[in-house]
């Protein structure tokens, strides 16, 4: 998969490229409906894949030549729950980059569209929504999500990293509460062996008269002790 030659960024560009395609994934595009109707736009840049954002469609003779498209029937108000279409634009364009560069439009390519990208980034590459932000900005300078989603993009970077603080601690969690009390019985008997084999050590020993137990330096492994069950969370993240 290829690209055309990086051209300097443009604030009228119908198109532009945010995430460059290599040899294993697609590349991924933000831009407008001109760019989604355009055939020779589409070749040029090698696009099998389209994700539409609003409720305008591309033209059918552009749509059958698509390997993969997916429509989210978005609306461009502060109000309009846009978050509930960041789960599966992201599936899609997961999906999609296995084979082919992928488009994500809206009207105008500015508001809607640039959003599901934001998302996308945020989970894909588990960075902060400002960062997200600034990195598409160099790519395509006349995004501008409104603050009703961007309230959502905030809440959708929260959660991404809360559930990713959650998978941490569930896969560090040292024991079960029934481990915990097996290992402590465990320890417990060998330190009752301990102390007994101590214990004969000296009465065998104390009618020699040059026996000092100071002597003895016989290591005593206490690994274990009776502890509640705890979460281990050392991953830590930026709110912005």
């Amino acid at each position: 998969m290829s690209s055309p030659k990086k051209q300097s960024s443009k604030r009228d560009d119908p198109i532009s490229c945010i995430i460059e395609p290599s040899k294993v994934l697609g590349g991924l595009y933000l831009g407008n409906m001109e760019a989604a109707s355009d055939p020779y736009t589409l070749s040029q840049y090698q696009i099998k894949a389209i994700l539409t954002v609003c409720p305008q469609s591309i033209p059918s003779s552009t749509k059958i030549k698509l390997n993969f498209y997916h429509q989210c029937m978005a609306d461009d108000e502060d109000d309009y729950q846009i978050s509930k279409h960041f789960d599966e634009s992201f599936r899609f364009i997961e999906a999609s980059r296995r084979s082919t560069n992928v488009l994500v439009h809206c009207q105008m390519g500015i508001s809607r569209s640039a959003v599901i990208v934001l998302a996308y980034l945020i989970k894909k590459d588990l960075i902060g929504a400002r960062e997200a932000l600034e990195y598409v900005e160099q790519r395509r300078p006349i995004i501008f999500p409104n603050n009703g989603f961007l309230r959502q993009l905030g809440t959708f970077e929260r959660q991404v990293f809360n559930d990713l603080i959650n998978e941490a601690n569930c896969s560090r969690r040292i024991a079960s509460p029934k481990q915990v009390e097996r290992e402590y019985n465990k320890q417990r008997q060998l330190d009752e062996e301990f102390e007994m084999k101590l214990q004969r050590l000296k009465e065998s020993n104390k009618q020699q008269q040059h026996f000092h137990y100071e002597q003895y330096t016989i290591p005593k492994s206490n690994v274990y002790r009776k502890q509640e069950n705890t979460l281990f969370s050392n991953l830590y993240y930026k709110h912005y």
